[in-house]
């Protein structure tokens, strides 16, 4: 694997932390987060500041994304649509991970896949886009619901839910459970609840706070070890900063 440039890579650090920033960064924040010295960050930030692809604010010392960057951003989102933009990250993923990833959005009580790039290996999930699937079933469903609380659950399963296997929760409080460890450590799991010796991996995508799709990685369970674990997980978190930068950047409704 050819060595990433140092000063580059340390630019696209900054410009992805200040792309997922609420408030913005300071010089000391940002320079322990990407693990380098402020004498190297310092004037990187005062070339980038000088280009306007970073702003600060001189009261708090925070930097935050310029409108350059701004600009780079939505010419670079108006040359292609929007699901082509997030389906190069999941062949990426699938590229380093050689399993089936999935992206699906919430229809009810349903998670409607919108894109799915299977694994290039004989022995993968089957699904297909357009295929509507129990959301309490799958890792995407999970993902999708993570910020509902007990009563919007109610309202999305008023009655029985459905079961796939004899592995899918069918229960309220459980499913409830599940949902809350989402937020807890940003990832939802599924072991065989959809379809038996699948399980799977998901993450939430939200815009402006709100979870808009999510994005899922399937893997049989004779190819699944804590090693396989640790790369899918990696690849999601990767994945999932990508597409929020897109969805950030981009002008137009969501309607993935």
């Amino acid at each position: 694997m050819v060595n990433e440039h140092r000063s580059t890579s340390r630019i696209l650090d900054i410009l992805e932390m200040l792309a997922s920033a609420t408030n913005g960064y300071t010089l000391t924040e940002i320079a322990r987060q990407i693990d380098a010295p402020k004498s190297s960050i310092f004037p990187i930030l005062h070339t980038m500041l000088e280009r306007h692809y970073v702003s600060l604010d001189s009261n708090s010392g925070r930097y935050s994304i310029g409108v350059s960057t701004f600009a780079v951003g939505s010419t670079y989102m108006n040359s292609k649509s929007l699901l082509s933009h997030l389906n190069a990250g999941m062949n990426e993923l699938v590229d380093v991970c050689n399993e089936t990833c999935s992206m699906g959005v919430l229809d009810g009580s349903n998670v409607l896949y919108v894109s799915k790039i299977d694994s290039p290996q004989s022995l993968r999930l089957v699904t297909r886009v357009g295929k509507r699937i129990p959301a309490n079933c799958t890792a995407l469903g999970k993902a999708l619901l993570s910020r509902r609380s007990y009563d919007e659950l109610k309202e999305i399963f008023p009655e029985k839910m459905s079961a796939c296997t004899k592995y899918s929760i069918t229960n309220l409080d459980k499913l409830y459970s599940e949902i809350e460890k989402v937020e807890l450590n940003g990832f939802a799991y599924e072991n065989q609840e959809f379809a038996e010796q699948i399980l799977c991996i998901a993450v939430p995508i939200s815009r402006n706070g709100n979870i808009v799709a999510a994005i899922s990685v399937s893997i049989p369970s004779f190819r699944y070890d804590e090693k396989k674990l640790e790369i899918v997980k990696s690849e999601l978190k990767k994945l999932k900063l990508r597409a929020e930068l897109i969805l950030r950047n981009y002008n137009g409704e969501v309607s993935i």
